[in-house]
């Protein structure tokens, strides 16, 4: 499985987005390691719950300040961000329902790595240029 990895190509220049996004790399090389050492699954659900979480809860962050500046481009991104979402409660109840399984390696190594890489630096980079544009920052 190849490993999911942050680095400065994928900064936006916008702090917070960039914080919370190097914790979601964080947290799928946590999944990912936990589906590789073929952990309990306990510890394998809870790690695949709280991504979900992270998930939403970076996804609700970026969406607040979306509408909040204005943005807009905020329609086509949530739309997007909805494709992750239930992408992700796919993957979770195959795990649940399979255990961990090649495709569910293939998903989180390959589909959630390339996703979010690809999203950063189009989707949310072009939400950072409109921020520099109009000279915001977030909080």
């Amino acid at each position: 499985m190849s490993r999911i990895q942050w680095d400065e190509s994928l900064s936006v220049g916008v702090g917070l987005i960039d914080e919370q996004h190097r914790k979601w790399f964080e947290r799928l090389q946590g999944v990912q390691a936990a589906l590789e050492a073929r952990r309990g699954m306990q510890q394998v659900t809870s790690t695949l719950d709280f991504l979900m979480d992270y998930t939403q809860f970076h996804f609700s962050t970026e969406e607040k300040s979306m509408v909040e500046t204005g943005y807009p481009g905020f329609k086509d991104h949530k739309a997007k961000h909805g494709e992750l979402n239930q992408t992700l409660v796919t993957l979770i109840e195959d795990y649940k329902e399979d255990g961990v399984t090649e495709k569910i390696n293939q998903a989180v190594g390959a589909f959630l790595g390339n996703w979010l890489r690809d999203h950063i630096r189009v989707v949310d980079l072009a939400f950072a240029k409109f921020l520099k544009e109009k000279n915001i920052q977030l909080a």
